[in-house]
């Protein structure tokens, strides 16, 4: 996470790790927010393949992915508190992860739904 500053600037952080993925949040501010009022969609998607990558690099670790994929679904939007994502890691193989995300609002509403697909890189 140190080492990716867009995430920093989100002020993305981990709060639990899992075996099968981890758990980040976070915090919803003005400068996140679209012409509506509620959390901008690139938030939301940055934070599915944040949470996504962050597991799925973690989990090989350390050795590089990229994202090949990502498809987020926007469910409910979200004015204020925290996001918190949770990430689940499916598939772990030699060239290709692939993780699953749920979105929820600091009252525990799921606001999203995505997934993303990593490429797994030569050291």
């Amino acid at each position: 996470m140190a080492r990716i500053s867009f995430n920093q600037h989100l002020g993305l952080r981990v709060t639990r790790v899992y075996r099968d993925g981890i758990a980040m949040e976070c915090r919803i501010e003005p400068h996140k927010l679209n012409l509506l009022g509620t959390l901008h969609g690139g938030v939301t998607a940055t934070l599915v393949d944040a949470a996504a990558g962050v597991a799925i690099i973690s989990f090989l670790g350390g050795r590089p992915a990229t994202t090949v994929e990502l498809k987020v679904n926007y469910l409910r939007p979200a004015t204020q508190g925290k996001v918190h994502a949770r990430s689940r890691i499916l598939k772990l193989g030699r060239t290709l992860a692939f993780a699953s995300v749920d979105v929820k609002d600091s009252h525990g509403r799921l606001i999203a739904a995505g997934s993303a697909t990593y490429m797994v890189l030569e050291s």
